[in-house]
């Protein structure tokens, strides 16, 4: 209620002269410094709490790390068993996320590249060379076919040595909240 009342009358004040100009100067001088005092109390008990929550967040993400190593080596050994194996419940999922990386030698792709797959800066239009290569559908999805070093092989037969295919196999873990 007294702030209410304090607010309420700052709202309808007018500074006419200059010694209410310093009482106004002082009184802003005296919230800052409670604005001040109050954000380093606030700023020492965040850190008061971060100290105290560290070790049990430490513990925890450990315990988590461990639990999703277990259920991922468990998944990789029935993956083993059945590519298409998935788990679902109640309690979350787990399956697998198949993903395609690039790795592109721009300086040897320069050389074997016809002038239309290279930009103006001479690097190389990564899009346009990757619908040249050969591909086939396995699983019911599209899959880059690859010489035994993981070059891969263009629609004509020819293989393009300034790239290398890798397939990553990554396990997805999602519970439920």
């Amino acid at each position: 209620m007294n702030n209410e009342l304090v607010e309420q009358s700052e709202q309808q004040e007018v500074i006419n002269n200059e010694e209410e100009l310093a009482k106004k100067l002082y009184r802003l001088r005296k919230l800052k410094e409670e604005q001040a005092i109050e954000d380093a109390r606030y700023q020492r008990e965040i850190a008061e709490s971060d100290e105290w929550y560290k070790p049990s967040k430490a513990k925890r993400t450990n315990q988590i790390d461990y639990v999703t190593a277990l259920i991922e080596d468990y998944y990789q050994r029935r993956y083993a068993e059945d590519s298409y194996y998935r788990y679902k419940d109640r309690n979350g999922t787990v399956g697998k996320k198949v993903s395609t990386d690039y790795i592109y030698n721009e300086d040897e792709l320069r050389k074997v590249l016809p002038d239309n797959l290279l930009k103006r800066s001479v690097s190389v239009k990564k899009d346009d060379l990757k619908r040249l290569f050969q591909s086939e559908k396995v699983d019911g999805r599209k899959k880059i076919v690859t010489d035994s070093e993981g070059h891969p092989i263009t629609e004509d037969g020819e293989i393009i040595k300034g790239v290398v295919v890798k397939e990553k196999t990554e396990v997805t873990i999602k519970t439920t909240k």
